[in-house]
């Protein structure tokens, strides 16, 4: 899965930061299922392939790496109890998403939309609980950044009134690493096997 994971899955789930709303989609295509690949002899299918891909606007090449990635994510982060996702927690995403992207309901089955929901909050809970705790950024480093900004523009503006922006963008960077880290050591311990793809059409607008 790309890099900036976390920044990813909120847009997908249409929360604070998500991208704009996009245009209704045409009506989706039928789609048969079938096994695209196997993780830990769990299989993928295509019907969560296609959601993800809808969702995320991921090109074919990118799409089913990234599911794999966030199938071993949501195994693991799944065994924490403070990952626990309520049938209320994913009816409001849900509802959010729905709202945002209305024409995904045009595209994509409510169940697939829900599977995915589900996971993507797992994994998010999973991200707070576990990664959140262990980023911490500096005054030093803070400045430091502040510094490096101001060598391309000296009559930027002052320290103090970009703590809170600099530092947020410190600890999104932070959290970023601890995360691919975290999708490397996953992906060593794994079993991945790949099926044939058949095409989609267009993910886009």
């Amino acid at each position: 899965m790309p890099s900036r994971l976390a920044a990813a899955l909120v847009a997908a789930l249409a929360l604070p930061g998500a991208a704009s709303p996009q245009p209704p989609r045409p009506p989706r295509t039928e789609i048969v299922e079938r096994i695209v690949a196997v993780v830990d002899e769990r299989p993928i299918f295509l019907s969560d392939l296609h959601a993800l891909r809808a969702v995320r606007g991921l090109a074919e090449e990118q799409a089913l790496p990234a599911l794999v990635d966030e199938r071993l994510m949501y195994v693991e982060a799944a065994r924490l109890p403070q990952a626990e996702v309520s049938t209320e927690e994913e009816d409001r995403a849900l509802a959010t998403l729905v709202e945002t992207r209305p024409g995904l309901v045009a595209e994509v089955p409510e169940p697939d939309l829900r599977r995915l929901l589900h996971r993507q909050i797992v994994i998010l809970k999973y991200v707070e609980f576990r990664f959140r705790p262990q980023v911490r950024v500096s005054d030093e480093e803070v400045r430091k950044a502040w510094e490096e900004d101001q060598a391309g523009d000296p009559a930027g503006p002052a320290l103090e009134d970009e703590l809170v922006t600099i530092r947020a963008r410190l600890e999104r960077r932070a959290l970023d690493e601890r995360i691919e880290a975290w999708i490397a050591e996953l992906r060593t311990r794994a079993d991945v096997r790949y099926a044939e793809v058949p095409p989609f059409g267009p993910a886009g607008p």
